[in-house]
């Protein structure tokens, strides 16, 4: 046993564990649901096994006895040959108190273990005939793992067989690799997988890297390309080059290639890394609102850069909430409109080239004919729907707060670069489209130039390019036809508004797609396609709207990236000057919280009390979102926190001159006298336990702190 085991060892087993309860959450739903197989066992059996395993080595004693004693229930579910439904909910609520402790809580476990302790002995009383044993058609037959206190998987950041593969739904069984009984045990080493997905050692280890160190990586790999395409500006108009040298070059530009695209990669993660405590939560959603709803994730394997999958989590958990309390309907309703009694949402992840498309489905109520009325006249469902604060009386019900929420997942969208799209009829549900780049650091554009400035569009959004030589009138505007479809034409100048000689008799357009409209975009010549590195706008730029960044291209010239969903909406980009002051809103919120159900919980308590709340998962995405939002006035934060914890984030705001009057409020399961103690002396205002929390207790905090 490890007296004082290594912090960074710690970390790993956190991440690992993380990823394990993931698993066992997931497999725990498929049990809810009534459709186990023997391996939903097998995995729940094993996960639990390696955590108590890892967590005996690491001298971490509550996580091995709270995880000893789920392995005791899975055990005796294992040898009684089925497993019974309303198990799932005593052992969800026990990974859920195992994740806790995983993460540094120090909350008694004794009720969940005597929880469990009751329901190690329910199969043995309860236990049915042989012919009722199997559950969803499959019989449990016991198998067994080594008895030891190594972990029986490979070592961390190696995931262990799913319940079924990523993109599954939550309540539906999925075929996997059967664990080893005890006939087996000589195939199951620590550190290998069983079956056919089994790969060398080498192909499968993992290596911890600083997101910093990716992303200086990626600034030289930029630099260089910069650097490489001047240089063969510059020799290209030399004449006399010869062959040899431009040969060279080629070889030079596909390996430039080859790296740039290597960099990229390590800085892209798949959506199942942060998929994968959904289905839990909308489990939870739908009892809370009395629905029964399937949950499924499809191309949970796609990749997006790592910068926006982190603050991606929020939007998603919007569009999910909005489609349980307000998109499902309850089952008699769906009985009447004669749907299945359980609901379906869906998030699915296509990716469209530089782009991904990631899709929030439901096949719930949809909305209102009127609406759709309205959406027609406003140009589309997104523009009506997100619009901010939208709601009428008559249509709360059809509608139920559709558009709370919404707007913020579209100006998120819009940041990134991305396009907003949403679709739905009366009764058949409703299908929300983000339209997301693939890397914030490379884009495949095309180029075109416009009275000698350069712009350029993500390549994605091109439908095709056609030349103009003549327009029609469309509702009095200028049209254009392609495919005997009348589109809107506009030459780029306008729409941006910059100044520019009228174009040519035969101009080239691109028509472009987003956010559910087309427009054809005229100019004076195309440039080509290019894969450039995108740069920020700079501190002079950035109140100038309908830009992605900038490019800047081999002959020293800068490319303008174009907003698409600016040109499809006929909106010039306009200069928005920092806002004046005008009349106190209510006091923007800082909820810092690792844990997903607690950082809503306190969300939907602070937003029900009128504050506007931004969050984030741990103290580094803090300090980044203070630097980024100077209207934040005041933080609550919970204390044990990936890579910088509430304690470090306290101290950090107070040395920060600019910020150093910050209201902080400390919400913890470190609840003792020595944690209080800390915790002011780091600087908190107030500090308050999870074990004892009160709503208004807190609501009257934050009242007193920020004098509302």
């Amino acid at each position: 046993m490890v007296s004082e085991p290594d912090a960074d060892l710690i970390e790993i087993f956190r991440d690992e564990a993380a990823g394990r309860l993931d698993e066992m959450d997931a497999a725990l739903l498929v049990v809810e649901s009534g459709d186990a197989g023997v391996e939903t066992v097998d995995s729940l059996f094993r996960n639990a096994h390696t955590i108590k395993g890892t967590a005996g080595m690491l001298g971490l004693p509550a996580v091995s006895a709270l995880a000893h004693a789920i392995e005791d229930v899975l055990a005796s579910v294992r040898d009684a040959g089925f497993f019974r439904p309303e198990l799932a909910a005593p052992l969800l609520r026990a990974s859920g108190a195992l994740r806790a402790q995983v993460n540094g809580g120090n909350e008694p476990a004794g009720q969940i273990l005597a929880e469990l302790a009751a329901s190690r002995e329910a199969p043995s009383r309860e236990a049915p005939s042989r012919e009722a044993s199997c559950v969803g058609g499959t019989s449990l037959p016991g198998t067994s793992l080594p008895a030891t206190g190594l972990p029986a998987t490979g070592p961390p950041g190696t995931s262990a067989p799913r319940p079924g593969p990523p993109g599954t739904s939550a309540s539906a069984p999925q075929p996997g690799p059967r664990l080893p009984g005890p006939r087996d045990q000589g195939a199951y080493e620590a550190g290998e997988q069983v079956g056919p997905a089994s790969q060398p050692r080498a192909a499968r280890q993992t290596l911890r890297v600083p997101a910093k160190k990716i992303d200086h990586l990626i600034d030289v790999v930029s630099e260089v390309m910069q650097y490489r395409r001047r240089l063969a500006h510059s020799l290209g108009a030399q004449s006399g080059l010869s062959q040899d040298i431009a040969d060279e070059f080629d070889v030079g530009e596909r390996m430039l290639e080859e790296l740039t695209n290597t960099a990229v990669e390590l800085r892209t993660l798949p959506l199942a890394s942060i998929t994968r405590p959904l289905p839990r939560a909308v489990r939870e959603i739908a009892r809370g609102t009395g629905k029964d709803v399937d949950f499924l994730v499809t191309g949970a394997e796609t990749e997006l850069d790592r910068v926006i999958l982190e603050s991606l989590s929020e939007p998603l958990a919007q569009l999910l909430r909005n489609a349980v309390i307000h998109g499902i309907e309850s089952p008699a309703e769906r009985e009447l409109a004669h749907k299945p009694p359980r609901g379906r949402v869906e998030v699915r992840a296509v990716p469209r080239g530089s782009l991904v498309e990631i899709v929030v489905a439901d096949d719930g109520r949809g909305v209102s004919p009127e609406v759709i009325e309205e959406a027609r006249r406003e140009g589309s469902l997104a523009d009506v729907l997100a619009r901010p604060g939208y709601s009428t009386a008559a249509e709360v019900t059809d509608l139920a707060g559709r558009g709370v929420g919404l707007d913020a997942v579209k100006a998120y969208v819009r940041s990134l670069g991305g396009s907003f799209e949403i679709r739905s009829k009366p009764g058949r549900g409703m299908e929300v489209i983000l339209l997301l780049p693939l890397s914030l650091a490379v884009m495949e554009v095309l180029l075109f130039e416009r009275a000698g400035a350069v712009y350029g569009v993500p390549l994605a959004v091109v439908d095709k390019v056609v030349m103009v030589t003549q327009t029609l009138r469309l509702e009095g505007r200028p049209a254009l036809e392609v495919q005997g479809r009348p589109l809107p034409v506009a030459d780029i100048a306008a729409l941006l508004g910059a100044a520019a000689p009228p174009l040519g008799n035969r101009s080239p357009a691109l028509v472009i797609s987003a956010g559910g409209r087309q427009i054809a975009v005229t100019c004076d010549v195309l440039l080509g396609q290019k894969e450039v590195m995108v740069k920020p706008l700079g501190p002079l730029l950035a109140y100038v709207e309908g830009y992605l960044g900038t490019a800047v291209l081999g002959d020293g010239r800068i490319a303008l990236l174009v907003d698409p969903a600016s040109l499809t909406q006929g909106r010039r980009p306009k200069v928005t000057a920092p806002p004046a002051p005008g009349p106190a809103g209510p006091p923007k919120i800082l909820i810092v919280e690792d844990s997903f159900s607690v950082r809503e919980l306190q969300r939907s308590i602070l937003e029900a009390a009128g504050y506007p709340v931004v969050t984030a998962r741990n103290g580094r995405d803090a300090l980044d979102a203070l630097g980024a939002d100077p209207e934040i006035a005041l933080v609550i934060t919970d204390v044990d926190m990936p890579e910088l914890d509430g304690l470090d984030l306290t101290r950090a705001i107070r040395a920060d001159t600019a910020r150093s009057a910050l209201p902080v409020v400390i919400v913890t399961s470190r609840g003792s006298d020595e944690d209080r103690r800390k915790g002011l002396a780091a600087g908190a205002d107030a500090y308050m336990a999870k074990r004892s929390f009160d709503q208004q207790s807190l609501l009257g905090t934050v009242e007193r702190l920020v004098g509302r």
